[in-house]
């Protein structure tokens, strides 16, 4: 039981400083913030505080409305990047098997991403050579209507 109660704690403190960085980062007071989520009032005070810790809904929401991912309020390790916009729920799945593979095979599968990469950013830029170099585009446009 006293386990417990520790690590209660912990995670209290640990989710209070976590919550009061990306609140503050994103320039919000603690009663916006609570507003903004759906929340009583003093809600965020009492999470910053160390008083409570919120529901699982309520950490969503939290979450949600400071952009950040629900793993950045529990894992050490989590970045307040948020939280990432995948549209393809099929190389999202081939995310999680490539992270197992050897260092060598994950290499050589950078290596064939960063030349479809590549090929891509090439393409874009032939296609709009404007958008890519205006200098450029504009002194060949300029030529073009003196010739």
């Amino acid at each position: 039981m006293q386990t417990y109660t520790f690590l209660a704690m912990e995670f209290k403190k640990f989710f209070s400083k976590r919550l009061r960085t990306a609140r503050t980062e994103k320039g919000l007071t603690q009663s916006r913030l609570a507003e903004m989520c759906g929340l009583p009032p003093n809600a965020v005070t009492k999470y910053e505080t160390e008083v409570a810790v919120p529901s699982v809904e309520t950490l969503k929401k939290l979450a949600e409305a400071l952009e950040v991912s629900t793993d950045y309020f529990v894992f050490d390790h989590a970045r307040m990047e948020g939280i990432p916009k995948v549209k393809d729920a099929e190389l999202y799945e081939r995310y999680f098997v490539l992270e197992t593979l050897e260092d060598e095979e994950r290499g050589a599968v950078l290596t064939v991403l960063n030349a479809l990469i590549a090929k891509q950013r090439l393409r874009e830029v032939m296609e709009t050579p404007e958008k890519a170099h205006p200098a450029t585009a504009t002194k060949q446009t300029h030529k073009a209507a003196h010739a």
